[in-house]
């Protein structure tokens, strides 16, 4: 069962998850062409930053929260999308070039499931 979360005010009160996500994206080598699939979204923010450096690529980002995708929806460009789904539902089959993740995969249950039955499909 996912948590459900107010993504409006998880959006004034999620600086540090934030912090965290941009420096890891910044560590990321990215060439600009690349799809990205965004396990655990929450309000967008992070996948936005995603997709500015992908100008010729594409971010999907998910979250089984309604409440963050309600309040990612607004952040919704070109080529950036969001789905409500559960991490442990995902049925992408080599879709993406690089899955990010920040402060979400603490919450899965099942992490032998999402990692060995995944593995090659996203």
């Amino acid at each position: 069962m996912a948590h459900e979360f107010d993504g409006k005010k998880y959006e004034k009160a999620s600086a540090h998850q934030k912090e965290w996500g941009a420096k890891l994206i910044a560590e990321l080598d990215l060439q600009g062409n690349e799809n990205v699939l965004d396990l655990g979204c929450g309000d967008g923010i992070l996948s936005v930053l995603l997709s500015e450096l992908l100008p010729k690529g594409e971010v999907i980002g998910i979250d089984a929260s309604q409440g963050m995708i309600d309040a990612a929806l607004a952040k919704v460009r070109e080529n950036l999308r969001f789905l409500f789904m559960d991490i442990n539902d995902i049925n992408f089959i080599n879709q993406f070039d690089v899955v990010f993740s920040n402060a979400t995969l603490h919450r899965v249950k099942d992490h032998q499931k999402l990692f060995y039955e995944n593995r090659g499909r996203t």
